[in-house]
C-alpha cells in the first residue's frame, strides 16, 4: 500500500519553554514519511531561535510579521501543504511515536472517513494530573490536537470564534465521517499560567452565545461546557476541580505525572 505523505502543521507563538519537545515529538513518528511546516506569529522570545537549532531538513519554517493568530496561521500553512494528510499540532503539546502511523493506517483503510483523531490525555500543569478524555469512535468532534484529515483544499472559516469547532462539527462532517482511535495517542497540555488559547478565547455575548450554540447544539453536555468556557476562570480552583472529578469529568481516568512518566514518557 502507497505510503502516503502527511504535512504537520504548527502555529507558534511565545512556546520557547515547550516547542523543542513538542517539534521533536512531530519527528520523532515511527512513521518518517512527512514534513514539519511551522508558522511563528512574532514570537517576542527564543521559539524561532530553538527551532532553527533543529535542523532537520523536514521542517519548514515561516517567520511571522505580526500574530494573525491560530486558525489564519493554519490556513496559511494549509496553503504550503504538500501532504496527502493534515495533521494538527499545538505548539506545546506532545504526541506519542505510534500516532501518526495509526491515523494513516486508519484513513488508508477507510476511504468514506475524511479525518480521525484518537484519545487525548489532558495534562494539567497545575495539579501535576493527567485526566484521559474518552470520545466514542464515531464522533463528530475530537480533540483539536490530535486530528489528521485528507488534504482536500478545505480551511478555517476565521470568522467564528471556536473556528476548530466549527471546522469539525461543520466543515468535515460535510464532507465525510470522522472517528476517533480509541487510543490515547497525545497529550494536551494546560498550562500552568493559563495562556492556553482553549483557556482564553470565548468572551460571553449574545453573538458568540448563538454561535456556540448553532455548532454545539443544546444538551447538558453543552452547557456544561460554555459554563466552562465563560465562568471557568472566574470560579476558585477548588469548585473547578469538583466539577471535573464529580460532574464533567467523572468517567475519565486519572493520572499523576509519576504514573503517566512510568508508563509512556517524561512529561
Amino acid at each position: 500500500m502507497k505510503r502516503r505523505f502527511v504535512s504537520i502543521l504548527v502555529v507558534t507563538f511565545n512556546a520557547e519553554k515547550y516547542i523543542e519537545k513538542t517539534i521533536k515529538s512531530c519527528l520523532d513518528q515511527t512513521y518518517q514519511n512527512l514534513e514539519v511546516l511551522v508558522l511563528d506569529n512574532a514570537s517576542s522570545d527564543r521559539t524561532v531561535e530553538i527551532i532553527r537549532r533543529l535542523s532537520d531538513s523536514r521542517i519548514t519554517m515561516f517567520e511571522g510579521k505580526e500574530n494573525i493568530g491560530p486558525y489564519a496561521g493554519l490556513n496559511f500553512l494549509l496553503e504550503k501543504a504538500e501532504g496527502e494528510y493534515i495533521a494538527i499540532q499545538d505548539h506545546d503539546d506532545v504526541w506519542f511515536p505510534e500516532k501518526i502511523g495509526k491515523q494513516v493506517d486508519f484513513l488508508n483503510k477507510n476511504p468514506n472517513y475524511i479525518g480521525c483523531g484518537t484519545k487525548t490525555f489532558y495534562f494539567y500543569e497545575n495539579k501535576k494530573v493527567l485526566i484521559l478524555n474518552k470520545r466514542p469512535f464515531e464522533t463528530n468532534f475530537v480533540d483539536h490536537t490530535s486530528l489528521m484529515f485528507r488534504n482536500k483544499g478545505l480551511g478555517y472559516d476565521e470568522n467564528f470564534l471556536l473556528a476548530d469547532e466549527y471546522f469539525e462539527k461543520k466543515i468535515l462532517k460535510n464532507v465525510g465521517k470522522l472517528a476517533c482511535i480509541q487510543e490515547p495517542l497525545n497529550v494536551h497540555r494546560i498550562r500552568r499560567d493559563g495562556t492556553n488559547l482553549s483557556s482564553n478565547r470565548f468572551n460571553f455575548s449574545l453573538k458568540n452565545t448563538k454561535e456556540f450554540f448553532s455548532i454545539n447544539g443544546i444538551s447538558l453536555q453543552s452547557i456544561f461546557y460554555l459554563f466552562d468556557l465563560v465562568f471557568g476562570k472566574f470560579f476558585p480552583n477548588k469548585i473547578i476541580w469538583l466539577i471535573r472529578k464529580y460532574i464533567t469529568q467523572n468517567k475519565a481516568d486519572w493520572m499523576s505525572v509519576e504514573e503517566f512518566s512510568n508508563l509512556y514518557f517524561p512529561i
